[in-house]
């Protein structure tokens, strides 16, 4: 057989008849027949009429690339002893492709430089740890060839380790795919062209590594820092309520919100925390950060195109600054996109799994000491050194405007370009999300303006480093109301913030902010339902003392001047002339309704549910029916008729 295929590979992918090839293959015709029969049942040679024994057969191109493979590897005498970096260099692409996934890297086809794939496979090669735990998912007959290889001195004869006569064909072949595609076996031949199933030495025995330890943080005194303007510890939270209570009031279109509408985005500045005391500006993609990530939360959804209370939006302001502002955090570690950074870089990542990375960077920012101040290069440096599969399965396909190309790179070239990419990445998220939610502070050095940061008690109560984090207790009281109808709020909560941005509208937001009780803010509140006494009870309760007098009586003239008119749903039922109307309100009873009669004779079932009308006009109909009555629909209704 081997005769007859070098012969037909000779041709170069062209039709040869059995005749001919048998004579050039010296092999009698009668025996080359079944031998070029079997060939083709597996699938190595094809022919072009199957039926017709003396058919021109040929090799196809596919067969004769393999056939060229085998023959330089059969020429090439690996030394398994070598480096594995050596030994990596002459892996085919799509076996590194392969292997990378295998490894549960998520690889892109043909998205990856070269260098970049040796770089993840060879990772997870040279670890023993890895190693062994991939070979306790395989199989058990797999499991038994690694063990006979590592007994073996990491060689053996291919037939010697699974012998044909007793491994069926298929068998042999998972068992060595399942070996081979992680490359955790190797094959190749010896000097006299036996075929060899090996396991390199480096990974067989692999020699220590030297890990580089990761360089020093870098600590700065308090005075060599620019003191940072202070925010409220939970200021994105703060934000959601004021967003919230936008949303309530207004209902915006959906895409105004998450967009950032630049209109929307002034009526809310002067009530944000992370808006510019002076230029009232919000930084890059800040409002449509805290919006998504409030709809992750499920404070805020889309309601067909407009934008509305959440189902969890409620259960979330009973919360304290400290919970409700954890959840915020969860939502955003847990989305699988990279939202906080998508307005400030322009990146295209594949693959990335962007919660693993976020719960790493938490971790390292839990390690650090509350109170001090570190260079962030060096802390990033340091990370990336320290967790070195940070990201690693990412792809980066573009960051600006150069797309990412497959390109032939050393893993030193690549592993240098992907430290520069991912410290811009990670840069990228301390200074917007993780500044947003409170988990850091930065700032920068009084003399070269490098950039600092410092973790917070919540940053690091987030990390599970320290118990949660509480606000400083001022005032007497949890707020003050002031004859000049001022309130002052002592200390927030989620929840006071809410009831006062109610019935009040805000004047400043600083350590102690401020409120005012205006007739619009008191009329808006008396809108959407609440009264006088609600009101004067809360800021009563909330103080602990009575209100000012001039306060009291001024919210009481308030309400005198609103004019109230209160709708009802009713069904309306209009005996005919001369007929009475009690005999309609006992056959209504009796069926178990609630009517109730007017003055001008008229009768009314009243409902409160929209969708109730419907159900309550037709209990009416078959209750009246039953009875004797003749409910009739008339789209002209009578006049109204006094009762006598």
């Amino acid at each position: 057989g081997k005769r007859l295929i070098r012969a037909l590979d000779d041709h170069d992918g062209a039709a040869c008849p059995p005749a001919v090839l048998a004579a050039e293959a010296e092999v009698p015709l009668a025996d080359a027949r079944p031998e070029l029969r079997h060939l083709f049942d597996l699938g190595i040679i094809s022919s072009e009429g199957t039926a017709d024994p003396d058919a021109p057969v040929f090799l196809p191109r596919e067969m004769g690339l393999m056939i060229e493979r085998v023959e330089a590897e059969q020429s090439a005498i690996v030394q398994w002893d070598a480096p594995l970096a050596e030994l990596m260099a002459a892996v085919p692409y799509p076996e590194l492709e392969e292997a990378a996934i295998a490894w549960g890297a998520r690889v892109i086809p043909a998205m990856h430089a070269r260098g970049e794939l040796v770089g993840l496979v060879q990772a997870q090669l040279s670890h023993p740890d890895r190693v062994s735990r991939m070979i306790a998912t395989l199989s058990p007959p797999a499991r038994n060839i690694w063990a006979r290889l590592g007994t073996a001195g990491g060689s053996l004869a291919l037939d010697e380790l699974l012998s044909p006569a007793d491994v069926p064909l298929q068998a042999r072949r998972r068992i060595l795919r399942e070996l081979a595609s992680p490359l955790l076996l190797w094959h190749g031949y010896d000097e006299k062209g036996t075929r060899l199933a090996a396991v390199p030495a480096e990974i067989l025995n692999p020699p220590p590594v030297e890990v580089e330890p990761p360089p020093d943080l870098i600590l700065l005194e308090t005075a060599d820092v620019v003191e940072p303007e202070w925010l409220f510890p939970y200021a994105a939270g703060w934000d959601v309520l004021t967003i919230l209570r936008e949303v309530q009031l207004s209902g915006p279109r959906w895409r105004v919100l998450a967009e950032a509408d630049p209109a929307l985005v002034r009526r809310l500045s002067r009530r944000l925390w992370w808006a510019d005391r002076e230029t009232r500006d919000v930084p890059t993609g800040y409002l449509s950060f805290v919006v998504r990530v409030a709809a992750l939360a499920g404070i805020l959804r889309d309601d067909d195109g407009r934008a509305v209370p959440g189902e969890a939006a409620a259960d979330w302001r009973e919360h304290g600054f400290a919970a409700a502002g954890k959840r915020l955090v969860a939502a955003w570690a847990g989305v699988e996109e990279w939202i906080e950074g998508r307005e400030r870089v322009d990146a295209t990542l594949y693959g990335a799994s962007w919660p693993l990375f976020r719960q790493q960077l938490i971790d390292a920012l839990g390690d650090l000491d509350e109170d001090q101040w570190y260079d962030q290069g060096r802390f990033i440096e340091r990370l990336l050194k320290a967790r070195p599969d940070l990201l690693r399965q990412a792809t980066v396909v573009s960051v600006g405007s150069a797309p990412r190309r497959a390109r032939i790179d050393t893993p030193e070239q690549v592993q240098d370009r992907r430290e520069q990419i991912l410290s811009l990445l990670t840069g990228t998220t301390l200074e917007t999300a993780c500044v947003w939610l409170g988990l850091i502070e930065r700032s920068a050095t009084l003399h070269g303006r490098r950039a600092v940061l410092r973790v917070t008690p919540f940053g690091r109560w987030v990390a599970g480093r320290r118990v949660e984090p509480g606000l400083p207790s001022l005032g007497q009281a949890a707020i003050a109301v002031g004859g000049g109808f001022q309130v002052l709020l002592y200390r927030p909560t989620p929840r006071r913030v809410w009831s006062l941005s109610a019935i009040a509208e805000l004047q400043s937001l600083d350590r102690i902010s401020t409120w005012a009780l205006t007739a619009e803010a008191f009329t808006r509140a008396l809108a959407g339902g609440l009264s006088l006494s609600q009101v004067t009870t809360y800021l009563e309760r909330q103080s602990g003392v009575a209100l000012p007098q001039n306060v009291a009586y001024t919210l009481a003239e308030w309400d005198r001047g609103y004019r109230r008119v209160w709708l009802r749903r009713a069904v309306l039922l209009v005996p005919e002339e001369g007929e009475e109307s009690e005999p309609i309100v006992a056959a209504l009873k009796d069926a178990g309704l609630e009517p109730e009669l007017l003055s001008d004779g008229r009768i009314a079932l009243v409902f409160d549910e929209p969708d109730a009308g419907e159900r309550l006009y037709g209990a009416a109909t078959r209750a009246l029916r039953e009875r004797g009555f003749a409910p009739l629909a008339d789209p002209h209704s009578p006049a109204p008729r006094r009762r006598r």
